[in-house]
């Protein structure tokens, strides 16, 4: 391994990027030479592990000036637009030797490699989602290959729907998972390019901001829609209404950057609203996650050994939901009959059969322990 360059490509998407720093650094850790391309955003984090960095620099103004009202997802087509050229434009004026190309899933790499020209076999992807899904995804992706036209057009590429083409990669390439065979969809159906290495776990570093204070007598209920679907005010309103003035419980609600705390009203003395909080530490104190389900923040609460009620919102949520009810770990609701007494009722059953879900979620921890048992000795197979 002496001597061989990678090329990691998985810094544009939070929920995406995290899961890479952790096998970044245990590459560097094997001896390889590791360069990533990375947004400025997360450069110190990579920077920690010992890579060596190029920084994509994206200008997303313009399209914030034409759409201030677009929702934070919606920008995302054209952030990929951005670094796309961003990338090729690197990648011609690096004059490294790259062995081998390590790549998130959301990148065409069938595409890009008209330009790269790594052989297939040197080309792993990068899944931080489940590779299948029981989900309909072709209407996901409207939009995305005309906000992808200019840069297919400069490179004469044909970029598509990067979603379907996570789920509907049709190349046999080897793939790096961030999951257990256990806990993935349909697991028993995969064949030997799924390498399953289990959820990764980045040392993060206490916010020391982040002062709020669990009270003994009392269970933490704590409330997220992750970084991308949390634009839903009905939702948080109905949360407030489910447990505001509870005897039995603390409510840390996290609602993102884009919502006005303000146009909540008034907050019950129980919750500690949030725009931002430091979901490792939350982590730590929480006996219940209300949550969209992401794969990040479903594996990081069974890590922790907190049962879930998951709501999801779009795309893997709704397969990461399955499986976690399936398995026993939590619960998950369907949006559209979400209430104010679906929510408490989800809360009192877990509370009763807290022996139960546990149970469930030592079954999958299990498995994501064992899954990451094997990283080096996968590392070392593919990038042989």
């Amino acid at each position: 391994m002496e001597g061989k360059n990678i090329l990691v490509i998985n810094g544009l998407l939070h929920g995406h990027f995290t899961g890479t720093v952790e096998v970044v650094k245990q590459l560097v850790s094997l001896g390889y030479n590791v360069t990533c391309y990375v947004l400025d955003s997360f450069a110190e984090r990579i920077s920690k592990v010992g890579a060596k960095l190029e920084i994509l620099k994206l200008d997303l103004s313009d399209f914030q000036q034409k759409y201030p009202e677009a929702p934070k997802i919606a920008i995302n087509p054209y952030r990929f637009q951005k670094a796309y050229d961003a990338i090729f434009t690197l990648f011609q004026n690096d004059k490294t030797k790259y062995d081998y190309l390590l790549v998130d899933s959301f990148f065409e790499y069938s595409e890009m490699n008209k330009i790269f020209k790594f052989p297939l076999s040197k080309i792993i992807t990068i899944y931080t989602a489940f590779c299948l899904t029981d989900q309909q995804v072709i209407d996901y992706g409207k939009g995305i290959p005309f906000m992808l036209k200019p840069v297919s057009d400069k490179y004469n590429l044909n970029l598509q729907d990067y979603i379907r083409f996570h789920y509907t990669n049709p190349n046999k390439n080897n793939k790096i998972i961030f999951t257990s065979k256990f806990f993935h969809l349909r697991g028993d159906t995969v064949d030997e390019t799924f390498h399953f290495v289990g959820p990764s776990i980045e040392e993060r570093e206490i916010d020391p901001n982040f002062n709020f204070k669990k009270e003994e007598n009392k269970k933490l209920i704590y409330i997220s829609l992750g970084t991308l679907h949390n634009q839903n005010k009905a939702f948080y309103l109905l949360c407030i209404e489910a447990f505001k003035n509870s005897e039995k419980y603390q409510v840390i609600m996290s609602i993102g950057s884009m919502n006005d705390i303000a146009l909540l009203g008034e907050i019950p003395p129980n919750f500690s609203v949030f725009h931002y909080v430091p979901q490792h530490q939350v982590l730590k104190m929480a006996d219940f996650f209300i949550t969209h389900g992401g794969l990040n923040s479903t594996q990081e609460a069974l890590f922790n050994n907190i049962p879930l009620i998951v709501l999801p919102q779009k795309f893997d949520q709704f397969d990461n939901a399955k499986r976690v009810e399936e398995l026993g770990a939590g619960i998950a609701i369907d949006k559209s009959k979400l209430s104010v007494e679906t929510l408490q009722k989800s809360i009192n059953d877990i509370e009763s059969n807290r022996e139960k879900y546990l149970d469930g979620i030592k079954k999958i921890v299990e498995s994501f322990e064992e899954a990451r048992s094997h990283r080096e000795e996968i590392f070392k197979k593919l990038f042989a």
